[in-house]
């Protein structure tokens, strides 16, 4: 199983955080483990939103994974994390170095660096094929945006050292809630960012339509102007109604543009009802001939791995989980981005 949806800030125990917190000596208001760990467990009960989701939790993280001894043990706790919950094959990890420089005290480089270093050792270790991708985000300015789309094509992959490949993509993340997909001037620049990345080798994924802050309109936005190769999350597809989803469907199928799904923290941050919402939205993928995946997200913050995403979903599939589960494994595998 191949997890291509996975974030650095999300996926390492808060074990492992909280040593590195210590060893760093770093200040924070956590007095002890015990709170540390209870603050870095999502609950649906607790959290509101997607944006309070991002706000409440990976602030933290990412702070205290700001360094490149921090960067470099976290991205090798992923990895040994998931294969040995999960026995994944291969694993995309994404990130954005520019919010890991602690206002300026590290370069991107160094952050970058590191986190391959850390993939390589756990690549070597555990026979587990990675990669990075690099997030921009929503959050930071355009000029920040720009330097990690150059970062990127500076440390794209050279090949694989013993199952390490280095950056293999870029991905656009962050809040929502203002919509700027929806903005002509702001996707104008985020084209060309992209398009740039593109014409040096990189692949493209993109969060978006994860809450109905962007919707069915901001997926169509991003297929048209940017054509991503996959969509991050993209189940606000489900609300799409008349020529709007007519035309959708038909992009997404010509273009084979794979879908990233992440069942447990759609239903974390609300966005879903319920698990069958993801099962019906399989179902629909499938008898479109849309690809899909299934990831995890923020494995450790929602407590998951991707053996249990996968066993949530058929048992809500049912007599189809078999079938529309392998064939989810089939697209992750021809849509990987990482070489193998």
């Amino acid at each position: 199983m191949h997890d291509l949806h996975i974030h650095l800030g999300g996926a390492v125990p808060s074990s492992v955080l909280w040593e590195i917190l210590c060893d760093n000596g770093l200040k924070t208001e956590y007095v002890d483990f015990d709170s540390f760990h209870a603050s870095l467990s999502a609950r649906p009960d607790e959290v509101k939103s997607l944006d309070d989701f991002l706000g409440r939790y990976f602030e933290v993280t990412e702070e205290i994974q700001s360094s490149p001894s921090a960067a470099s043990v976290s991205a090798y706790q992923v990895v040994a994390k998931a294969y040995r919950r999960a026995q994944i094959d291969a694993i995309e990890l994404r990130f954005n170095p520019y919010k890991r420089v602690r206002h300026g005290l590290h370069t991107m480089d160094a952050i970058i660096l590191a986190v391959m270093q850390g993939l390589e050792r756990a690549s070597l270790h555990y026979g587990v094929a990675t990669g990075m991708i690099l997030s921009l985000g929503r959050d930071l300015s355009l000029e920040a945006n720009w330097q990690i789309i150059d970062a990127a094509i500076k440390w794209r992959s050279r090949g694989s050292l013993n199952g390490a490949n280095g950056v293999v993509g870029i991905d656009m993340a962050g809040p929502e809630s203002r919509a700027l997909e929806l903005s002509k001037p702001w996707m104008s620049e985020v084209t060309a960012m992209m398009e740039k990345a593109r014409e040096a080798g990189l692949k493209i994924t993109y969060h978006v339509g994860e809450s109905e802050a962007t919707g069915p309109e901001g997926i169509l936005r991003v297929v048209e102007q940017i054509r991503p190769d996959r969509i991050g999350h993209g189940i606000e597809l489900r609300n799409a109604q008349g020529k709007q989803k007519e035309t959708l469907l038909k992009l997404l199928r010509e273009h084979q543009i794979c879908l990233e799904l992440c069942p447990t923290v759609n239903l974390v941050t609300r966005v879903i009802p319920d698990y069958a919402c993801i099962a019906n939205f399989v179902r629909d993928l499938a008898h479109e001939e849309i690809p899909y995946c299934i990831n995890t997200d923020n494995p450790y913050l929602i407590h998951t791995n991707l053996k249990n995403e996968h066993e949530i979903v058929a048992k809500e599939l049912g007599a189809d989980g078999e079938t529309l589960l392998a064939l989810g494994i089939e697209h992750s595998a021809r849509h990987r981005f990482l070489k193998i």
